[in-house]
C-alpha cells in the first residue's frame, strides 16, 4: 500500500476541533483561516466607507478572484464571469441561449435540481428537455467500472439537439464524466456541452477542451462561502448569449464621476457580460484567499493525487470486510476505470447508513448521504491517519 504523504493543505490553516474528522466537503467545505481574516479585513470597508478606495478595495478584489479562478481553471482570466452560485452561472446559460420552438438540451438522469430545474423550464419557449439513462437499469442499478456514460449521452444526440448539461462528477453516487472525451465529440457534432462542476472543483483537474460553460460555486472544494461562485465561458459561445450583466458589464469600467462613456456595444465581451449586478465583496474576497491558498501548494493537480492516495488506502481495507466487500471491489473498479471524483459513495440501506451516521457524529466523524449513498469525500488536508480512521469508524458498524 503507497503510503501517503503529508496532506497539501495543513490541517491547522483550517478551525477543526481536536478529533473532529470532516469528511462532507461535498456538502459544504470549511472556510480556511486566511480567508477568514481576509474577510475580516474587507469588512473595515463597509464600516468606514468615506475611507472606500473604489479601485483597491472594490474593483481589484473582483478582477484578484478572477484571475485566481482562472489559474486555478488553467484558463484565461478574461473569461472568467463571477456568479452568486452554480445554479445562477446555469440560469444565465439556460436563459441567454438563442433557442427556437423545438429545440432540445440532453440531461443525465437523475441530475441534481440545479442542473435540471433551469433546463425543464425551458418548456415554456418550446424547448424540449430530455433526461438520459447513463447506464442500463439507473437509477436502481448501481454503476461500476464497465459504464460509458459519454456514449450514451453522444448517441441520445438528435438533429434538435443543441446542448447537453452535465454534471461533471454525480453528487450523489460519485461518478465522474469524462469532459475530454464528452466535449470534443460535442465539438464535433455541433452541440454545446455545458458543466455543473461544483462536485470536483479544487479538488479534481477538469479539461474543458470541446465544452462551452463551466459552472461551480465556491462553497464546496474551492472553500469558499455560500452564496459566491464562478462561470466559465467559451469566448464564441459567450457573445451568443443574451447579456445579463448591468451596470459593472459596461466595455468601459464604471466610473465614479458619473460621467460614463458611450459605447456602441452596451456590454463587454468578457466575462463581465454576463454578471448580474454587484458581487457580494465579501464573499468574493473570501473565495479569492481560498484559491490562493490552493494554487499555493500546487492547485487541484496536487490535491487530486493526494485524494486518490487515500481512497485506495480506504478501499484496501474495507475490502477485507466481509460487510463492506462487495461494494469496496466496486468503486476500486470505479476509481481504476477513472470514474471517480473526491467522493466515495457506497450504497446501503437507509436504515444502515442511519446508523452508520449517528454513530459517526458519537465520534466526532462527519458524513453525509444522498439516496442510499453514504458519502466519504476526501480533501487536501486529509491524512493517512483519518483515512484509517474512516476505515475503522465503518468496520465498527454491521453492515
Amino acid at each position: 500500500m503507497e503510503i501517503s504523504p503529508s496532506p497539501p493543505l495543513a490541517p491547522a490553516l483550517f478551525d477543526f476541533p481536536p478529533g473532529r474528522l470532516w469528511l462532507s466537503h461535498c456538502k459544504d467545505g470549511p472556510l480556511p483561516r486566511a480567508s477568514a481574516d481576509a474577510m475580516a479585513a474587507i469588512l473595515q470597508t463597509e464600516l468606514r466607507p468615506w475611507d472606500l478606495r473604489w479601485n483597491e478595495d472594490f474593483l481589484d478584489v473582483l478582477n484578484a478572484l478572477r484571475e485566481s479562478a482562472a489559474a486555478l481553471l488553467d484558463v484565461e482570466a478574461q473569461d472568467i464571469s463571477l456568479v452568486t452560485s452554480t445554479s445562477s452561472g446555469l440560469e444565465a446559460i439556460a436563459l441567454g441561449f438563442p433557442w427556437q420552438v423545438d429545440d432540445e438540451v440532453l440531461i443525465p438522469m437523475d441530475e441534481f435540481p440545479s442542473n435540471r430545474l433551469p433546463w425543464l423550464a425551458l418548456a415554456q419557449r418550446g424547448v424540449r428537455c430530455r433526461e438520459v439513462e447513463l447506464w442500463p437499469g439507473q437509477p436502481a442499478a448501481l454503476p461500476d467500472g464497465e459504464i460509458q456514460p459519454e456514449q450514451r449521452l453522444l448517441d441520445a444526440i438528435g438533429p434538435q439537439t443543441r446542448l447537453i448539461a452535465v454534471s461533471w462528477i454525480r453528487y450523489q453516487d460519485g461518478v465522474r464524466l469524462d469532459l475530454a472525451r464528452l466535449g470534443r465529440a460535442c465539438q464535433a457534432r455541433g452541440v454545446h456541452l455545458v458543466v455543473d462542476g461544483i462536485q470536483g472543483a479544487g479538488s479534481m483537474v477538469p479539461s474543458l477542451d470541446g465544452v462551452s460553460a463551466f459552472a461551480t460555486g465556491g462553497h464546496k472544494g474551492l472553500l469558499g462561502l455560500q452564496g459566491q461562485g464562478v462561470l466559465w465561458t467559451d469566448r464564441a459561445f459567450r457573445q451568443r448569449l443574451i447579456p445579463l450583466g448591468t451596470w459593472l458589464a459596461a466595455p468601459n469600467t464604471f466610473s465614479q464621476s458619473g460621467q460614463q462613456a458611450i459605447d456602441e456595444d452596451h456590454w463587454s465581451t468578457d466575462g463581465r457580460r454576463l454578471e448580474a449586478g454587484s458581487p457580494s465583496i465579501v464573499g468574493c474576497c473570501a473565495l479569492n484567499a481560498s484559491l490562493r491558498l490552493l494554487l499555493s501548494v500546487g492547485g487541484a493537480a496536487r490535491i487530486e493525487q493526494h485524494i486518490r492516495v487515500l481512497q485506495r488506502r480506504l478501499l484496501s481495507q474495507l475490502q477485507a470486510m466481509p460487510g463492506w466487500m462487495a461494494e469496496s471491489k466496486r468503486l476500486t473498479a470505479l476509481l481504476d476505470a477513472q470514474r471517480l471524483g473526491p467522493i466515495l459513495s457506497f450504497y446501503r440501506a437507509p436504515e444502515v447508513l442511519d446508523a452508520l451516521l449517528s454513530r459517526g457524529e458519537a465520534q466526532s466523524i462527519s458524513a453525509s448521504m444522498r439516496h442510499s449513498f453514504l458519502r466519504i469525500a476526501f480533501h487536501g488536508w486529509h491524512t493517512a491517519a483519518d483515512a484509517d480512521r474512516t476505515a475503522q469508524w465503518l468496520g465498527s458498524t454491521a453492515a
